[in-house]
This record gives C-alpha cells, sequence and structure tokens, in this order.
C-alpha cells in the first residue's frame, strides 16, 4: 500500500469519518546527478555562509524573513506552532457545491482518500455514496506539513478523492481575456467549429504516453550497452498565416464536409433538396434530375444568393428553362 501523507478526520455537521490521504499521482520523469567532469565523482551541495567563509551545518541555520533588502526577521519553529490551528488533523467541510462551478485552474494537487481505522469504513462508504447520488463536492480547510490547504473532496476513480486548490489570491488576473470585438468572421468560426467536431472523440487518457521520457530511457540505455541511438525527426509543420486557408486545409487533410450555411427559416424548410449546403455538386446534379423547373429555379436563386458556384449554378439554369 501506498504511504499516508496524511492523517486525520474529515467532519460535517456532527458526522466525523477518520481517513487518510495517499499520493493519487507518481511522475514519470527521469533524474540526472551532476558529476564533476574530470572524475565523474558526484558533487554535493552544501550550506555556505560568504560572511565568514565557510560551510556551515544544519543545527546552525535559523528562519529568516527578508522584509527590507538585506534586513530579516527571524522567526522560531516554536512561534510558528503556537499560531498554528488548533485541529490540524481535520478537515472541516464548510458547504458542498457542484464541482462544475470549480474552474481546473485551482486545483493544485490531487490525493486518493482512504478510511483510516478498522470498523470505520461503512461510514465512509456512506459519505461517498451520498455525495456520489447528490453529485456534490465538499469543500474546507486542512493543515498539513506546516500549511494550511483550502480542499476539496469529491467521489472520483471508484472513491473519495480529494483536491488541495490554489486560493482565490493566488490566480493571477488573465491579461488575454477575448474581447467581443475580436474580428472573427462567422465564416471562419463556421470553419473552426467544424474542425473541433472532427476532432471531437472520447476522453482515453491510455492512449496518451508521455514519448520524451520514454526516448530518454531508451537513450540512456543505449549508452549502458554501449550502442548508438538512431532518432528519427519528424519534419515541423509549415507555418500558415492565412486563418482561412489553414482551417480549409486542415479540414481537407482529414476529408471533413464543409460547414452548412444557414439559410432562412422558410427557405430550410421548403428546400427540396435535404441537407443540400453538405452536398458535393455532383451529389447535387443526380438529385436535380428528379426536380421540377421551379424546385430547379429556387437550387439556382439560393445558389446565386449563398454559394455561387458557377458550374452548378449554369447547370441548373439551363435545365429550368
Amino acid at each position: 500500500m501506498a504511504a499516508t501523507v496524511w492523517n486525520g478526520r474529515i467532519t460535517f455537521g456532527l458526522v466525523s469519518v477518520p481517513v487518510k490521504l495517499f499520493r493519487a499521482v507518481e511522475e514519470h520523469d527521469v533524474h540526472f546527478h551532476l558529476l564533476h567532469d574530470s572524475c565523474r565523482t558526484r558533487i554535493k551541495l552544501q550550506d555556505y555562509c560568504p560572511y565568514h567563509d565557510e560551510v556551515v551545518q544544519r543545527s546552525e541555520l535559523v528562519r529568516g524573513y527578508e522584509y527590507e533588502k538585506g534586513k530579516y526577521v527571524i522567526v522560531e519553529d516554536e512561534e510558528i506552532e503556537q499560531i498554528a490551528p488548533e485541529s490540524s488533523s481535520s478537515l472541516d467541510i464548510d458547504e458542498f457545491i457542484d464541482l462544475k462551478e470549480v474552474d481546473p485552474i485551482y486545483f493544485e494537487r490531487t490525493y486518493y482518500v482512504g478510511p483510516a481505522e478498522a470498523g470505520t469504513e461503512k461510514t465512509f462508504a456512506l459519505l461517498t455514496k451520498a455525495m456520489e447520488n447528490k453529485r456534490r463536492a465538499g469543500v474546507g480547510k486542512m493543515f498539513m506539513r506546516n500549511r494550511e490547504y483550502l480542499a476539496l473532496v469529491r467521489p472520483g476513480m471508484g472513491g473519495l478523492v480529494l483536491q488541495l486548490l490554489n486560493y482565490e489570491d493566488e490566480i493571477r488576473k488573465n491579461e488575454f481575456k477575448v474581447s467581443e470585438k475580436n474580428g472573427v468572421r462567422q465564416k471562419e468560426l463556421e470553419l473552426a467549429e467544424l474542425l473541433i467536431d472532427n476532432l471531437t472523440g472520447e476522453w482515453q487518457p491510455e492512449q496518451y504516453k508521455n514519448e520524451y521520457i520514454e526516448k530518454l530511457e531508451e537513450l540512456i540505455e543505449a549508452k549502458i550497452e554501449g550502442r548508438k541511438l538512431t532518432v528519427h525527426r519528424m519534419k515541423p509543420k509549415p507555418v500558415v498565416t492565412d486563418l482561412m486557408k489553414a482551417l480549409e486545409q486542415s479540414l481537407r487533410k482529414m476529408g471533413a464536409k464543409r460547414p452548412q450555411v444557414r439559410a432562412s427559416h422558410k427557405e430550410s424548410e421548403e428546400f427540396p433538396i435535404e441537407n443540400y449546403d453538405a452536398l458535393s455538386v455532383h451529389e447535387i446534379l443526380q438529385q436535380a434530375d428528379e426536380l421540377s423547373a421551379s424546385e430547379r429555379r429556387k437550387i439556382a436563386d439560393y445558389e446565386t444568393k449563398h454559394k455561387k458556384r458557377k458550374t452548378l449554378l449554369g447547370k441548373l439554369k439551363r435545365a429550368a428553362a
């Protein structure tokens, strides 16, 4: 079982549930050590005092806060302990909220929550099931490792998950908000929406791998075995400065159809050919053979007003004559 990082209680109302926190995320990274180039010996980082020009021991260090340049106030461990919350081993839920109200920018770290004592599994399951049925998350404060956290407890991953949250004053203001007067044309927006639709799928996290870490591990393994690793680099994608051209090329590459031009309610209701704007010229001409002259004129009028495909327009007008 994973190591416990916090042991305490979740409380709401008069209910108290003993719980433990476990890390929910394990980083997969490759760590390097710094070596002295000439002898390949690992270097040591030491605490150096430039005033005395000597290395000092950890026991000689104190905690100081710089309130002016070069001026510090010393804060003792005992003083910090005095102002710590009275209950440092409980998460008191102040309110239950809809999780959709919390923007992911507030999420900091994630932990799994588990029952801490034998015989409390039923209480733990009751809390989990009740929150799951109501689709609610609990928000409150907890104290852990000399820091007070804002925490959110929610049902997830088959149990309870705790998210440490950033406080409101820790979220920086967005300097790049999109203005209503953004210059985006309706045609560009329709193409962009169609591109999003064609790239929309179900979330499958297992299909995403950290390819850089995999290549780095492969490189290290090759060097240990004394062989050279052959690296095949992909050509960079060309930069397209024309937005419309970039959208159209993207859609053409995936074989997507152009977005439907919106007709008026009357036009769409009485139009002779269903899904007209999604069809090619060839497909339209095939269906046009079965239409009356008045219906062909209606399509020709629509083409003149909206799409203006000259080849199709000419053939429709000749057929309607």
